[in-house]
């Protein structure tokens, strides 16, 4: 018989080593095993710049992708407008011990809450995370939007936040606290400052969200009396939601720039305010946010009228005031959809007191017989659309006290078909002349006298 084959000892262990190192370097590398975040501080306020930090193995250069986010609170969700996180991407450094890597957040404009930080290697979904927890802040109160009861929107504050000392001065045209910072895409807006002659002013604009990944700078210059103006790109094809502009007194020299090989690279807005706080001394600036929306123009019910009488028609739009709106009257043929029945041009819409415009206008319907109307209210491709309903006076029931009739009787030539004499108006229920009065009471005396003779006879 064959002895069976012994593996020697070694040879076992060494072909165990093997397979654990093959296993290894098949089985994906989480991101706890990679990134490690150092503990967190206790009591980090808002209105500060905080910092968060750790250490990793990946190599320098390396680009992390990081959120810093609020959780859900038990009365709901965030409010609309106010600072509940940001994002960005920052890449691993060498530090003495190794890799490490810093995330600085600036929280001006956050709420007091728990909040959630993640980071993991860009183009990862694996992400390690901490919670963070911010107190208020007990320095100088902090520009911060609040919720305001009582109000359809949010009460936002321009500008948001001003640098200490600066005498840099800005005014936005149309004013964004008339409107609660709410502006409609493809609305123009207009920034106008007043400094020192000569000084270069620095604007940036960067989107409040990560997702859109959208930065833009223009530099200008003041004119001989100190006065510079900027004009808003068109914002037609930009995203819906927040962004945050940012005008910089640069002096002679503006010490922050975009990337010179990327200009329109984008830069999350926390850390953009990061290098704008480090020179703000030299370069004060103020910070500005607008909520870009589609534009819309809403129109109240419209209530039954009387062919013939005015009819008013309002309703409320997120367009600038000034902005001139047009309204056509349509009946419902479609063959005849093209051709409005009346117009009123040049609605002026006027600055509301939620946030958003208002616009009023009356309709003569002089011309218009009864029946249903299509109106539409209009301005470019944005429009509103109602039924108006007119019908005859006949039907009017305020034309005559409650419970009367009134009515008229006239002869009428067969021929010509031409009214020859007319009755005055009376209720209804009265004869029109007294003698029939006399022929239908004598006619009833009669047909009863009939009646009791028949009865006696049976």
């Amino acid at each position: 018989m064959c002895e069976k084959m012994k593996i020697p000892t070694t040879a076992r262990a060494l072909l165990l080593l093997l397979a654990g190192i093959v296993l290894l370097c098949i089985s994906p590398v989480s991101a706890t095993s990679q990134i490690v975040i150092d503990p967190v501080p206790g009591n980090l306020m808002t209105g500060s710049i905080i910092e968060l930090s750790g250490s990793t193995t990946l190599p320098v250069g390396t680009n992390l992708q990081y959120e810093f986010s609020r959780e859900a609170a038990d009365t709901g969700k965030v409010k609309y407008g106010e600072y509940s996180g940001a994002g960005g991407i920052i890449p691993v450094e060498k530090g003495a011990a190794g890799q490490i890597w810093k995330v600085p957040i600036i929280t001006e404009g956050y709420a007091p809450a728990e909040y959630t930080f993640r980071i993991g290697k860009e183009g990862s979904d694996d992400r390690v995370s901490v919670q963070v927890r911010l107190i208020p802040g007990n320095g100088t109160p902090v520009p911060t939007p609040k919720a305001t009861q009582g109000t359809r929107c949010a009460e936002f504050k321009s500008p948001v936040y001003i640098s200490p000392g600066g005498t840099l001065a800005v005014r936005t045209l149309p004013d964004l606290n008339t409107r609660c910072n709410i502006l409609a895409k493809g609305a123009p807006l207009r920034i106008t400052v007043a400094t020192s002659p000569g000084n270069r002013v620095g604007i940036w604009i960067t989107n409040g969200f990560p997702v859109n990944r959208f930065t833009r700078y223009q530099m200008i210059s003041a004119d001989g009396v100190g006065k510079a103006e900027f004009d808003l790109p068109n914002t037609t094809e930009w995203r819906s939601g927040q962004y945050f502009i940012y005008v910089v007194d640069g002096g002679k020299t503006l010490e922050v720039l975009p990337d010179e090989k990327e200009p329109s690279a984008y830069i999350p807005a926390d850390e953009l305010e990061t290098k704008l706080k480090v020179y703000e001394k030299q370069n004060p600036y103020q910070k500005f946010m607008i909520l870009l929306e589609e534009p819309v123009i809403q129109m109240n019910e419209i209530p039954d009228a009387v062919s013939g009488t005015p009819v008013e028609i309002s309703g409320t739009t997120n367009l600038n005031a000034g902005t001139l709106i047009d309204t056509g009257i349509y009946p419902p043929d479609i063959d005849r959809m093209n051709q409005p029945a009346s117009t009123v041009p040049a609605i002026p819409v006027a600055d509301g007191t939620t946030g958003y415009g208002s616009w009023h206008a009356v309709i003569n319907t002089s011309d218009l017989p009864p029946g249903e109307y299509i109106v539409k209210v209009r301005t470019g491709s944005t429009e509103a659309v109602r039924i108006m309903v007119l019908y005859d006076r006949l039907y009017d029931p305020g034309i005559s006290p409650s419970g009367t009739l009134i009515a008229k009787t006239y002869s009428v030539d067969p021929e010509t078909k031409t009214v020859i004499t007319g009755t005055p108006a009376r209720e209804a229920g009265f004869p029109a002349n007294p003698g029939i009065l006399v022929v239908a009471y004598s006619a009833g005396i009669i047909v009863l006298g009939v009646i009791i003779n028949n009865l006696r006879k049976k």
